[in-house]
């Protein structure tokens, strides 16, 4: 039984997998920025900082009526990339706090459109991001 015990303790201390780090793959990390963009819709500065320089658009608040989904694989070309999204309206508020919107199931939307990406020194950046209408 003691060592059973001192087998296991050193199990732990050793592991089990090697230190090396994993890092996303470009096709992650580009997926990753279209997704996260909701998280940033609370903050001017956050906002920005999802676009490429200059490129942030000035109706903010307009793309916290959405959730924005990849819709297919993405085509990356050196450092642009350009990304299928499905663009689902109706569904949440991120300007209250992203309580589910209690609306007719018939006023909840679903768009395809095409974002752009480009990549500013090590970070993937969006670079247009238009909504339906």
């Amino acid at each position: 039984m003691k060592n059973m015990i001192l087998c296991f303790l050193f199990g732990l201390l050793v592991g089990c997998g090697s230190g090396a780090e994993v890092k996303p793959s470009v096709e992650q990390d580009v997926y990753a920025h279209v997704m996260g963009l909701g998280d940033s819709i609370g903050s001017d500065e956050m906002f920005e900082a999802a676009f490429i320089s200059g490129a942030a658009p000035k109706n903010r608040k307009d793309y916290g009526k959405y959730v924005f989904v990849v819709d297919g694989g993405a085509e990356i070309n050196g450092d642009e990339a350009i990304v299928p999204v499905k663009i689902l309206g109706g569904y949440v508020s991120s300007q209250e706090r992203d309580k589910v919107v209690k609306e007719k199931p018939s006023e909840k939307t679903e768009t395809k459109m095409t974002w752009k990406l480009q990549r500013e020194g090590d970070e993937w950046k969006i670079k247009e991001a238009p909504l339906p209408g």
